[in-house]
């Protein structure tokens, strides 16, 4: 049941095209500052860690077994001025949040 739920967020995440990049745009500003001269090791401001949940939230929302939403999704990212350097960054940087979350 929840699975179910969770599909449906983040189809309507994804059917929200506005939403998208307005919170797309907001990461891009986090994937600058991780780029700077702390990279990965940044600490995170109050709102990065959620911004970075979001991000993660609409790359899932544009996952799909086929790549169907795939140039969708990267149409939004550059609309919203994440460059693929942005996004890579960003992918980096959740993924090390998960590994400190494990421990």
């Amino acid at each position: 049941m929840a699975d179910d739920a969770r599909i449906a967020e983040l189809t309507a995440l994804r059917e929200n095209e506005v939403r998208c990049i307005r919170v797309l745009a907001a990461c891009r500003r986090f994937a600058v500052n991780v780029g700077g001269a702390a990279g990965n090791y940044a600490t995170f401001a109050q709102n990065e860690e959620v911004l970075l949940q979001s991000f993660h939230d609409i790359e899932l929302a544009h996952a799909s077994p086929d790549g169907r939403y795939d140039q969708l999704f990267a149409q939004r990212c550059q609309r919203a001025g994440l460059t693929a350097a942005d996004v890579h960054m960003l992918r980096t940087r959740w993924q090390s949040l998960e590994t400190e979350d494990d421990f």
